[in-house]
């Protein structure tokens, strides 16, 4: 049965990179929450990696669609987790805690600036891993209430936020991870 839900995860991501995601509505699980709430920490703990960038404030700028792919490890042999973005599968990434994170930061200031600003440009992040689940998950960016001085955020940044979360989360075939702060 392990090897079906393989394939048929598989079969998901393909086809979303063909874009019948469009037509044909896959499983995913998205998370949500206000600014700083501790999604990315959450997901990294799924994950079972440390590849998500840290920083005070508005980290977070574009939705980031991270897909797992659990890969068996041989017996006795340790697997080594690799991954790589969109479908630029000639470039992998082995160092996630330096390169992928690096990589991340990099891509979403190409899309969003380097000014604070949040955009609905979608990162694709595929990972595979012998300690991580089979799972396509959506990290979005913070609902923020209010737009940061000197930055890039318009004023109605908290609709903007808002609309981009109901975005990914209006689909029947989404699940629903909301976080709020614990402190």
């Amino acid at each position: 049965m392990f090897k079906n839900l393989k394939g048929v995860i598989k079969l998901i991501d393909d086809l979303r990179d063909c874009g019948i995601e469009d037509d044909v509505k896959l499983p995913k699980i998205v998370v949500v929450g206000t600014q700083s709430s501790g999604k990315s920490s959450l997901l990294e703990q799924i994950v079972g990696l440390d590849f998500l960038p840290r920083g005070a404030g508005v980290v977070t700028r574009t939705p980031l669609e991270i897909r797992l792919v659990h890969v068996a490890s041989k017996k006795g042999e340790e697997f080594k987790p690799y991954a790589y973005f969109g479908t630029q599968k000639d470039k992998i990434y082995y160092d996630f805690n330096t390169e992928v994170k690096k990589r991340i930061e990099e891509i979403t200031d190409e899309r969003a600036g380097k000014n604070k600003n949040i955009v609905d440009d979608l990162i694709t992040l595929t990972i595979f891993s012998s300690s991580c689940p089979n799972l396509t998950l959506i990290d979005l960016p913070g609902i923020t209430k209010v737009p940061l001085e000197n930055s890039d955020q318009p004023e109605n940044i908290e609709q903007i936020t808002k609309d981009l979360t109901k975005k990914y989360i209006k689909d029947s075939m989404c699940i629903i991870l909301c976080v709020i702060p614990i402190n």
